[in-house]
């Protein structure tokens, strides 16, 4: 857990692993770019954390939460999610990008979110979502592309 941090540049990577805590959670954290590759989570949560890139790739999480976050990149490649929450988070990317996504969460919420993406795309992606759900959400100037989903 890495908590009240403040690093100008902090790269937390997981290459070819196994991640089986209950929890990886980081709390007011300032973080330049957290990269997971080719691992498995058993539940990723940040909360109150500024973060230039975040990058999943080959991913298998339990439980993704972004709760208070505001992160510049956010790119999900090849992930599957049984659970993924965006509560209070700001996502300033140009481009949030589910490529080769399989989500398969009961509920998708964006609750009081602010999506300030050009372009939400959807590439190759599973959305199995019962309920999606933008609650008091502020989506300015989004294109969703549904492209082979």
């Amino acid at each position: 857990m890495l908590s009240e941090v403040d690093c100008d540049s902090l790269v937390e990577t997981l290459n070819d692993s196994e991640v089986l805590r209950d929890s990886d959670s980081l709390a007011d954290a300032d973080v330049l770019s957290l990269v997971l590759t080719d691992s498995e989570v058993d539940s990723l949560s940040l909360n109150e954390v500024e973060v230039d890139s975040l990058s999943l790739t080959e991913v298998l999480v339990d439980s993704l939460s972004l709760t208070e976050v505001e992160v510049d990149s956010l790119s999900l490649t090849d992930v599957l999610a049984d659970v993924l929450t965006l509560v209070e988070a700001e996502v300033l990317a140009d481009v949030l990008a589910l490529v080769e996504a399989e989500v398969l969460t009961l509920v998708e919420a964006l609750v009081e979110a602010e999506v300030l993406a050009d372009v939400l795309a959807l590439v190759d992606a599973d959305v199995l979502a019962d309920v999606e759900a933008l609650v008091d959400a502020d989506v300015l100037a989004l294109v969703e592309a549904l492209v082979d989903a």
